[in-house]
């Protein structure tokens, strides 16, 4: 899952609920839902993780399959259908109630791999795996020429991001191009 989340740059509520009908054709993956955090409270004794059928901001999205990520689904697929075969969801758990990771899942993983490699998280520094996101963003920009629409596309970025002129269309082969680039 934190590879995933590095290379398409997602949010970690968005990593969660991925299925595996999200993966159209060998064109793209489907961004539609994401997973929140219901606080545990007098009725629940423990965090819940609930999937709604929006993004955080209301806008479904696409976003290219790669080479890279190509690469990964070959490799992970196998394994999925090995342990998870009657799972819908790309990283299924039996600990949630909705059967897929939670969203704190990646960043507890990011947080023990670093804390092994002796790698001390910290604002100034090293952040969690959201600040691979904000490196995609950088990324398609610059190889895109300063494209941040496309940016504002790829990764979800509110409509006041892209200054009220938010397209719902996506050149998949010139986003393909600048996530490769």
């Amino acid at each position: 899952a934190l590879e995933l989340q590095m290379l398409m740059g997602l949010r970690r509520g968005e990593v969660a609920p991925l299925e595996w009908s999200d993966i159209q054709e060998d064109r793209y993956i489907k961004i539609t839902k994401e997973q929140l955090t219901a606080r545990k409270d007098e009725d629940h004794g423990k965090d819940r993780f609930v999937i709604v059928s929006h993004t955080k901001t209301y806008v479904e999205r696409q976003f290219p399959i790669t080479r890279e990520i190509r690469e990964f689904l070959n490799k992970y697929k196998p394994i999925h259908d090995e342990y998870y075969s009657d799972s819908k969801y790309l990283f299924p758990s039996t600990t949630t109630e909705n059967g897929a990771i939670s969203n704190y899942a990646v960043y507890h993983f990011y947080s023990r791999m670093c804390k092994n490699l002796g790698i001390k998280l910290s604002r100034d520094k090293v952040r969690g795996p959201h600040s691979f996101r904000r490196n995609g963003i950088t990324r398609v920009t610059n190889n895109s020429g300063g494209d941040l629409f496309l940016a504002s596309q790829l990764f979800g970025n509110s409509p006041e991001t892209a200054k009220a002129n938010y397209y719902v269309g996506l050149d998949m082969d010139k986003a393909k191009k600048a996530l490769e680039g």
